[in-house]
């Protein structure tokens, strides 16, 4: 392809259009790109502003980088990862040696005693949900704005199980800041881009709209500095506990304070805690919104999955870990949905030295990804490619059944891996059963319109959700279970 702009670049700033690429191209262009998927590289090069890089759509490209980037020392391109800098740096931005330090400390803190904690607050938020949302008086109703519902639960559960921050469903104002915190990570997520892109100069201006924008980000700044500080505090009054609570947060904290000048620094302690915050509620809730999507339009998956739910959990009782392997189809549900919309659209490396990839089509060979070349992994075309995915435009869960947990490549693959993975599929496992088991959920169809044609017009719309793919917003009916 060749572009005037660079879609990551200038590109991004301007609507997908002929003569335009953008951001969007590579879902609004997803049925021909790639030649039609008869190409597993592309090569992009922008006659205007913008280096020259790669697209692959293929599954055995993406395996090949990834799984040996600890090899070939491949690297997430510095200019990319601005918006990931803005807290310190974390595990989301860094590379090499950096990157290995803070997996070294995360990993550990992600345990069977979280994903406890998870099933179990994700039940209690749903409980919170029906009661603040008023379905408690109602056998029938339609949510007009189905994709808010998990967006503002993903918040919670990684706020309690993450942090130990008790947001309820009705935030409000938290602490001496006199924060509403619910408020502020939104707003902070939501203007992210806006403070990589504002001079420092204009906050000297004294303008009312940057005083005030510039007022939410250092106040969640300080306030969790104060946390921190607080946390840190209670485990050392505490020493028995090690850090041994539930949320990730205070094991991350107890880590910091035993590894010493190996650990990480109060300020990447904060930028991990970010990241993990905003990243991992946002991927989750559109994940889950398109899950619910896809089964209201496609009744006898959803049939399925609930045969399955009643068949696991008594209605005495709440979701555990321990119950999900018993329910393939609802995970694969999730999964499939994933496959259509993963939540991240595209993964970027740039080669630190001469990179030999074997490619299939359109014909066999040895291709060399030279030193400085960036790669763009297209993850809607990789999971859309039908050597790999036959009808890919079908929504079809059963292709799940038993793929091994490293062949999830809505995930990511390699040593790079989502690292959040298994807390968001418990997350959103138990989210899923709490519902279906209680509610059948419909689509609300024009008149004359049949399931195709709604899948059509509704699911083949997507956007962006701060970090997160998903679909656009949904109108689902819900009604009660007898």
């Amino acid at each position: 392809m060749r572009p005037l702009l660079h879609p990551l670049g200038l590109g991004a700033l301007f609507p997908t259009s002929w003569w335009n690429p953008g951001l969007f191209w590579i879902w609004e262009w997803r049925r021909t790109s790639f030649f039609h998927q008869t190409h597993d590289v592309i090569s992009m090069v922008p006659l205007l502003v913008g280096a020259p890089c790669y697209y692959t759509s293929s599954p055995d490209v993406m395996k090949q980088l990834l799984n040996n980037e600890l090899k070939t020392y491949s690297m997430k391109p510095n200019w990319l990862t601005s918006t990931l800098l803005l807290w310190g740096d974390n595990l989301f931005s860094a590379n090499g040696d950096m990157w290995k330090r803070h997996r070294r400390i995360l990993a550990p803190a992600f345990t069977a005693k979280t994903y406890t904690l998870v099933a179990s607050e994700t039940a209690a938020a749903c409980e919170e949900m029906i009661i603040a949302e008023g379905w408690d008086a109602m056998d029938s109703m339609v949510i007009e704005d189905f994709n808010r519902l998990p967006l503002k639960l993903g918040l919670m559960i990684i706020a309690r199980c993450g942090f130990g921050l008790r947001l309820p469903w009705k935030s409000e104002p938290n602490g001496e800041h006199g924060l509403d915190l619910e408020y502020a990570l939104r707003y902070v997520a939501r203007t992210r881009y806006a403070r990589v892109r504002l001079p420092p100069w204009i906050y000297k201006l004294r303008l009312q709209r940057v005083d005030a924008f510039d007022r939410v980000w250092k106040t969640l700044d300080s306030f969790m500095h104060e946390f921190l500080r607080a946390r840190q505090t209670e485990l050392v009054a505490t020493p028995g506990e090690d850090g041994q609570s539930g949320d990730i947060f205070s094991r991350l904290v107890a880590a910091m304070d035993s590894e010493g000048r190996l650990g990480l620094d109060e300020q990447e302690m904060i930028g991990n805690a970010f990241m993990l915050m905003f990243g991992g509620h946002e991927t989750t809730a559109a994940a889950l919104a398109t899950t619910m999507g896809f089964l209201a339009i496609h009744q006898q998956e959803q049939e399925t999955a609930y045969s399955e739910i009643v068949n696991t959990i008594p209605p005495t009782r709440d979701p555990a870990p321990n119950d999900f392997s018993k329910m393939p189809h609802l995970l694969a549900c999730f999964h499939e949905s994933l496959r259509i919309f993963p939540a991240a659209m595209l993964i970027t490396r740039e080669m630190t030295e001469d990179v030999p990839i074997k490619v299939r089509s359109p014909a066999e060979e040895i291709m060399v990804l030279k030193k400085g070349s960036l790669m763009i992994i297209e993850m809607i075309a990789v999971h859309r490619n039908p050597r790999f995915f036959p009808d890919p435009e079908k929504y079809r869960p059963s292709r799940w059944y038993g793929v091994a947990d490293p062949d999830l490549s809505m995930f990511g693959v390699g040593p790079r891996a989502c690292i959040g993975k298994r807390f968001g599929q418990t997350m959103a496992i138990s989210f899923l059963t709490f519902l279906l088991r209680d509610w059948k959920v419909d689509v609300t169809l024009l008149p004359g319109e049949s399931r195709a044609e709604y899948e059509q017009r509704v699911m083949g719309k997507a956007r962006r959700v701060g970090f997160a793919f998903g679909c656009e917003s949904l109108s689902l009916k819900f009604t009660r279970r007898k």
